[in-house]
C-alpha cells in the first residue's frame, strides 16, 4: 500500500492541477466502472446460478419420484420369485454336484424367468445361479447367450466380487451401475439379489437382473431445455470414488464433468442434485457455469458501456471545470512565486472565490508580516546593541584604568597585598570584559576573565570558592561572543553558592568540541533552582539568551537543569566560528 502510494505521488508531482483533476476523474471512474461492473456480474451470476438450481433442484425430485417407481416395480418383481413354487422347487431340487441344472428344472426356471421378463420392457436379462455356482441365463438378446458360456468354462461365479456384498445384504436388493456379469458397453446396470428361502431362511441363490439404462430417458424429459451444455447424471455414491450410471448430455464433456463433480470443487460446472431413497443413487442436473453468466456478461457488459459514456461525460465537465478553478490558482502561484524571488509587496489582484480569497489573505500577509518582520528584527538588534553599548559606556576606560592603578600602587606602599591583588584582578576583569569594543573574544581570555572574577568572590568570601577548569586545549584559541560564560558562573555564584550554608562551594567548567559546535557545561553545587521563571527576570541570564540568538541564531543554544539543594548545570551549545565564516 505504501508502494502504492509513493508510485500515486511520483505520477501526480509533475502534473498541473488541471491534469491531475483530469487524472483523477478519469481513475476514479474506470475503478468506479469496474467495481460496479464486478459487483453487478458476481450478483446477477450468482442470482441467475441460484435461481436454476432451485428450479431444476424440484425438477429432479420428480425425476426421482419417476426412478422410485422402476426401482419399486423391479424390487417387487424380484421379490416375486420366492413366492412361484414350481420356481423355488426346481432351485432346491439340484444337487451340489451336478455342474448343470437338469433338463427339466431348465425349462421350469427358464419359463418363469422369460415371464418375469416379459413384464417390463426394461429388463435386458436375467440369471439365476444356485448355491453351487449353476446357473440359468435368460436374455431378449439372442446374442448374449454366448457371452455367460465363459462362466461354464473358465470359472466359479460365486468368485465374483459382487458375490460378498450381495451376501452381507442378506437377501436386501444391491444396485450397480454397470453389468456385473459381462462388458455390455454401458447398456445395463443390474440388481442382484440373494434368494432366501422363505420358509427357513436358508439362502438358495441369487438372481441378477441387467436393467436397461436407456429407461432414464423418459425420467428427464426432452431435449436441453434451452441449454447447449444442460446434461442429467446419475451417481452411485457409495463407492469409493463416484461411479456415473447414467449420463445424457455431451459424450465429449462427460469426463471433466464426472472429475469436476468427485472432486468437489464445481469450478466449472454448476450442480444441481437430488438424493433417490430407493436406489442410493444421486441424480444430478449439470450446466457449465459459462453458459449461465451469459447474460450476467451481458449485464456486466452493458454496465461498463454506461459508465464509459459516463467517463467521457465526466472528462468533458472536468476539463472545463478545472480550467475555472486553476486560474485563480495560476495567479496565486505566479504570486508566490515573485515572493519567493525576493519581492516583498504583492500588487496582484483575486477574484471572490475561496482561492481568490486565500490570494487577498496571502497578499495581506505578505505585504504587512514581512514589513513588520524587517523592522520588528532591526528593532531587537539595534535595542540589543545599544543596551550592550549602553553598559560598556557606563565605564570611562582610561578614567577606570588610571583609577585602578593608583589604587594597586597605594596598596602596595601600605603594604595590602590581599587589596592591591584584589585590585589587579579587577583591573583585568574589566579589561578583558571591554576586549576593546570586539564582540568576540578568545576563550582562552574568557576563562582567564572568570579566574579574575572568582579571585575576586574568594577575597570577599575568604576563599570559600573552588573553580575547577576542564577544557580542551584546542578550544583555547577559538573565538566565542563575549559576556556568555562570565555572566553564567557570577550567576551560580550569586544565586547558587552564595546562600549555601558551608564552604563545600564549587563551580566545574568543562568545555569539549563536538564536530562543528563547542559544548560549555557550567556546574554548581548551589542550592539549586525552585523556579524557572525568575531566570528571565534577572538581566544577566536575557541578556545572555538574547546575544546568543541573535548572534548565532537556531544553531546556538542555553539550557538550565537544576536539582533542589543539590546544584545546577548550564549548558551552552554554539558553533565553531571560521575565520572565513566570523561574524562582526
Amino acid at each position: 500500500m505504501k508502494r502504492l502510494k509513493c508510485k500515486i505521488k511520483k505520477v501526480l508531482r509533475n502534473k498541473s492541477i488541471k491534469e491531475q483533476i483530469l487524472l483523477s476523474m478519469l481513475v476514479t471512474s474506470m475503478m468506479a466502472a469496474i467495481v460496479l461492473g464486478i459487483i453487478l456480474f458476481v450478483f446477477s451470476k450468482r442470482t441467475i446460478e441460484r435461481n436454476h438450481k432451485f428450479a431444476y433442484e424440484h425438477n429432479l425430485q420428480v425425476s426421482s419420484s419417476i426412478v422410485d417407481i422402476y426401482m419399486t416395480n423391479l424390487i417387487n418383481m424380484s421379490r416375486t420369485l420366492l413366492n412361484n413354487s414350481s420356481f423355488k422347487k426346481a432351485l432346491l431340487a439340484e444337487s451340489e454336484t451336478d455342474a448343470y441344472f437338469s433338463s427339466r428344472n431348465s425349462l421350469t426356471l427358464m419359463s418363469v424367468l422369460r415371464e418375469l421378463g416379459d413384464q417390463s420392457p426394461n429388463i435386458q436379462n436375467i440369471t439365476i445361479v444356485s448355491n453351487s455356482g449353476k446357473l440359468i441365463f435368460y436374455s431378449k438378446l439372442n446374442n448374449q447367450g454366448g457371452k455367460m458360456q465363459h462362466y461354464y468354462r473358465d470359472g466359479n461365479i460365486l468368485e465374483s466380487d459382487w458375490v460378498v456384498a450381495v451376501d452381507d445384504a442378506i437377501g436386501r436388493e444391491v444396485l450397480y451401475g454397470d453389468n456385473v456379469l459381462f462388458d455390455d458397453g454401458n447398456a445395463t446396470f443390474s440388481l442382484v439379489k440373494q434368494l432366501r428361502n422363505p420358509e427357513d431362511g436358508i439362502a438358495i441363490g441369487y438372481v441378477i437382473f441387467n436393467i436397461k439404462k436407456s429407461m432414464f430417458k423418459n425420467v428427464f424429459g426432452s431435449g436441453k431445455e434451452g441449454y447447449v451444455t444442460n446434461s442429467y447424471m446419475i451417481i452411485d455414491d457409495d463407492k469409493e470414488n463416484a461411479e456415473m450410471v447414467y449420463f445424457s448430455g455431451d459424450e465429449n464433456a462427460k469426463e471433466a464433468i464426472l472429475e469436476d463433480y468427485s472432486n468437489g470443487q464445481q469450478t466449472q460446472y454448476l450442480f444441481s442434485e437430488c438424493y433417490n431413497s430407493e436406489s442410493g443413487w444421486k441424480i444430478v442436473n449439470v450446466i457449465n457455469r459459462n453458459e449461465l453468466s451469459r447474460d450476467s456478461s451481458y449485464i456486466g457488459w452493458i454496465t461498463i458501456l454506461i459508465c464509459g459514456l459516463m467517463l467521457v461525460v465526466c472528462i468533458v465537465a472536468a476539463s472545463g471545470i478545472s480550467g475555472i478553478i486553476t486560474k485563480p490558482l495560476a495567479v496565486l502561484e505566479k504570486t508566490i512565486q515573485f515572493v519567493g524571488n525576493g519581492k516583498l509587496r504583492v500588487d496582484a489582484e483575486f477574484d471572490e472565490s475561496e482561492i481568490g480569497r486565500i490570494g487577498n489573505q496571502f497578499k495581506n500577509l505578505v505585504n504587512n508580516n514581512l514589513e513588520l518582520h524587517e523592522k520588528l528584527l532591526n528593532s531587537v538588534i539595534r535595542e540589543q546593541e545599544a543596551e550592550l553599548l549602553l553598559l560598556q559606556s557606563r565605564i570611562n576606560p582610561h578614567f577606570l584604568y588610571n583609577t585602578l592603578d593608583s589604587l594597586y600602587f597605594m596598596a602596595v606602599i601600605e603594604q595590602a597585598d590581599d587589596i592591591a591583588e584584589m585590585v589587579l584582578a579587577l583591573s583585568d576583569t574589566f579589561k578583558l570584559s571591554l576586549n576593546k569594543g570586539d564582540k568576540l573574544i578568545a576563550v582562552r581570555d574568557e576563562i582567564q576573565k572568570i579566574e579574575a572574577y572568582m579571585k575576586i568572590q574568594n577575597m570577599r568570601y575568604h576563599n570559600r570558592f573552588v573553580l575547577h577548569i576542564e577544557v580542551e586545549e584546542k578550544m583555547l584559541n577559538q573565538k566565542i561572543l563575549t559576556f556568555i560564560l562570565q555572566p553564567i558562573v557570577e550567576n551560580a555564584v550569586c544565586h547558587g553558592l552564595e546562600p549555601k550554608m558551608g564552604d563545600d562551594c564549587s563551580i566545574r567548567l568543562e568545555g569539549c568540541s563536538r564536530e562543528e559546535h563547542m559544548v560549555f557545561r557550567i556546574i554548581d553545587n548551589g542550592v539549586g533552582i525552585d523556579d524557572f521563571t525568575n531566570l528571565d527576570k534577572g538581566y544577566g541570564i536575557r541578556n545572555v539568551k538574547e546575544r546568543i540568538y541573535l548572534f548565532y541564531g537556531g544553531e546556538g543554544a542555553l539550557i538550565f537543569n537544576s536539582w533542589r539543594g543539590e546544584g545546577t548545570e548550564v549548558v551552552i551549545r554554539i558553533p565553531i566560528i571560521r575565520a572565513e565564516t566570523r561574524k562582526e
